[in-house]
């Protein structure tokens, strides 16, 4: 992550995008700006578009969505296929309504490819053949190195940048690959569609870790796991809801794989790993603005956020903390 010192922007931002680790508090911060700023939300996040799915991918509530308008949540059932191409194609009509009302669009997300497509026009891959996409599938389940060595024999640029400890990614990467596409720098090099501040939320590390169980006690006490249940026992279920963090884990206590009790600790160890990723990723975009929350309330930081959204069109943009 690298604080965008002395940058100027043309003309005033048009669109706003708060990137950060998951539990950091950019929703609570991304629905205070819109607020302040009369702005609608566009979510970047695959699961946070799935009825369904409220209580595990911490969708807006009722109350959020009665005051400022959201979009790309909600706007999918369980049996229907996320993919970034779609997604960004709404997104984009979202954005380039609110820029045609006068408003600013505030993207807010933790998924760096979603949150990319919001921004910008990515190259995206033809969709692979569903025997394609079955058979990378099936091979990235049942045997992740012969998958990687697969893809490595198709695409060695592609080999090296997936992570190949994550089964979704690893079997979309190849079926990208077995049908002949490329996901190659071209996708990650493109620049924002509108003029756009980019600002990443951060914590301490241990202020992340005890908010990240926090949100896990939460969910539970919210009826995660019967949500999840649902969703599994959902007929025709699509592949795509159930990579979210916890499926796994409830089906593994169904199958009496799991005992229950480990559950919370569980989630919340997958969810710190996540949250690890997405501050990898991060680091490594350029022009991206740091504002640095601490321990308090994300809403607290809102006059920072405010400050430098007035400074992006008016002089030097740098890291507020």
């Amino acid at each position: 992550m690298r604080p965008a010192s002395a940058r100027r922007w043309p003309f005033p931002p048009e669109v706003l995008a708060l990137a950060g680790p998951t539990a950091a508090g950019k929703s609570a911060l991304a629905h205070a700006a819109a607020l302040a700023l009369g702005a609608e939300i566009v979510v970047a996040d695959p699961f946070q578009r799935y009825r369904g799915l409220e209580i595990a991918a911490d969708s807006p509530r009722p109350a959020a969505l009665a005051e400022v308008r959201y979009h790309c949540a909600g706007d999918l059932g369980l049996t229907e296929r996320s993919t970034a191409a779609g997604f960004a194609a709404r997104a984009h009509a979202a954005i380039d309504a609110c820029a045609a009302a006068g408003r600013p669009a505030v993207v807010t997300g933790g998924t760096g490819l979603y949150l990319r497509a919001a921004l910008a026009d990515l190259a995206f891959p033809d969709e692979a053949a569903p025997a394609d996409r079955e058979w990378a599938e099936r091979l990235a389940a049942r045997d992740p190195d012969a998958a990687l060595a697969a893809l490595r024999s198709r695409d060695p640029a592609a080999a090296a940048r997936v992570d190949a400890a994550n089964p979704r990614r690893l079997a979309r990467a190849l079926e990208v690959a077995a049908a002949g596409g490329r996901t190659g720098d071209a996708l990650w090099a493109a620049t924002a569609r509108r003029p756009t501040l980019i600002v990443a939320v951060a914590r301490p590390r241990e202020a992340l870790d005890r908010r990240i169980a926090e949100r896990v006690r939460r969910e539970l006490d919210e009826g995660l796991v019967a949500e999840l249940e649902a969703a599994l026992d959902t007929p025709g279920v699509a592949r795509e809801p159930l990579q979210v963090i916890g499926a796994r884990e409830v089906a593994a206590v169904r199958a009496g794989e799991l005992d229950a009790s480990e559950l919370p600790e569980r989630l919340a160890a997958r969810t710190r790993r996540l949250a690890r990723k997405q501050l990898t990723w991060l680091r490594k975009e350029p022009g991206v603005v740091e504002l640095d929350l601490g321990d308090a309330p994300a809403e607290e930081a809102l006059p920072a956020l405010l400050g430098l959204w007035r400074d992006a069109g008016e002089g030097p943009v740098t890291s507020a903390r």
